[in-house]
């Protein structure tokens, strides 16, 4: 019987070995990459069938690779697998190109039935994720959020629409390097530490124009950890 080829991508060895580990006989790993800049070049060199896509990849996070992965390669099919569950940041990853969506911490079962599903053209997400977006008070009670400037939180919410640093340039009519800097900010000013935290902070929003009564009362959202982040 043909086996199905399946390219790993997580930055963390003992998480890759264990996804290998778990992976019906059925299926080949034709290759590991733990670094996001390499994703596109390793997919060309490899041809796998299914991706297996970790979201905070260093370099360039999941979600703004998976657009550039769907216009490379658009026969293939991708299952994010991650530990972060938020149906905000499943929602995003199905809309940006994602055909699955689980934790890590699934089963093996959860993991291959989500394989089979996407390989046979099915959108898989795992029922542990909620199914409502969870977006609202622990953001926007952010002791800092009031210290950024109109354009931080401008482009606080283009990131939370998963846009890069070049689609958030060309919407502001201003370079990159300019949206590098104030990315830089914001992360300073919220005691982000990474790329991938300040990303998962700005999914985390309400919708503008929602206030923290609203968001508090019609949202469940554990108190933010900068630590997770």
């Amino acid at each position: 019987m043909r086996r199905s080829l399946v390219l790993i991508c997580d930055d963390h060895p003992l998480m890759s070995q264990g996804l290998r580990s778990l992976l019906n006989p059925s299926l080949l790993v034709v290759g590991v990459v733990n670094d996001g800049r390499e994703v596109l070049d390793e997919i060309e060199r490899t041809r796998p069938e299914i991706l297996l896509l970790d979201l905070s990849m260093p370099h360039r996070n999941g979600l703004e690779l998976l657009p550039d992965i769907v216009r490379a390669f658009p026969e293939l099919r991708i299952l994010v697998v991650t530990m972060h569950v938020e149906r905000a940041i499943a929602d995003l990853a199905i809309q940006k190109g994602a055909h699955g969506f689980i934790p890590k911490e699934a089963s093996a079962d959860e993991l291959n039935r989500a394989i089979s599903a996407v390989l046979a053209g099915e959108t898989f997400i795992s029922p542990r994720v909620p199914r409502r977006a969870i977006r609202g008070s622990a953001a926007l009670e952010h002791p800092a959020l009031d210290r950024l400037t109109p354009r931080h939180l401008q482009i606080l919410r283009l990131i939370g629409d998963g846009k890069s640093t070049g689609e958030i340039a060309e919407a502001l009519g201003v370079s990159p390097r300019t949206v590098e800097f104030h990315r830089a900010s914001i992360r300073k000013a919220l005691g982000i530490t990474t790329e991938w935290g300040l990303m998962r902070f700005a999914i985390m929003l309400p919708p503008e124009g929602h206030g923290a009564d609203e968001a508090s009362g019609s949202h469940e959202i554990a108190a933010d950890d900068k630590t997770a982040l």
